[in-house]
This record gives structure tokens, sequence and C-alpha cells, in this order.
């Protein structure tokens, strides 16, 4: 299952994706869906939901905290956002 980590600077999404590249692990950064974005357009890292804990322990030690934490779910051939609480 894929989760999205939401950023207040699309930056933030592409210093955290980086972050992960020289570790060996290679995430997405994407649009942020128009659906659960409160800022207007903007950019978001797309990952494995097992790595979610990682993904916020790193954020928060680069100065670029995640700002919500989304479960992208498959549902009738549409994408549902579940907001992931901390």
């Amino acid at each position: 299952m894929e989760c999205i980590a939401l950023y207040d600077s699309g930056n933030y999404a592409y210093r955290v994706c980086r972050i992960f590249e020289k570790k060996g692990l290679v995430f997405e950064v994407i649009a942020t869906p128009c659906r659960i974005s409160h800022m207007g357009c903007g950019y978001c890292l797309k990952f494995p939901c097992e790595y979610l804990e990682s993904v916020q322990a790193e954020s928060l030690a680069c100065g670029c905290p995640v700002r919500a934490a989304y479960k992208v779910v498959e549902r009738s051939h549409k994408r549902e956002y579940i907001k992931i609480e901390r």
C-alpha cells in the first residue's frame, strides 16, 4: 500500500526524497492531489506505507516536518486518501 506525505514546501519533499535516495530507497515526488491540498498546488512524497515512521523521523531530523500523511486506497477504480493520525 502506498502513502503520501505532505510538506509546507515542495522543496521539502524533494529534500527528503534525496535523503532516501542516498540510502538506496527510491521514493517519488508527485503533485499533491487536489482533494487533500489545502494550500493550492504543491508536491508531496509518495512511498510504501511500511516506511511511514522512517519518513516522519528523517523529515523531522532534517528540518522538514511532515504536515500530514495519508494512505492511498483504491476503491471502485478511484483513489481515496485516508488521513493517518499521529
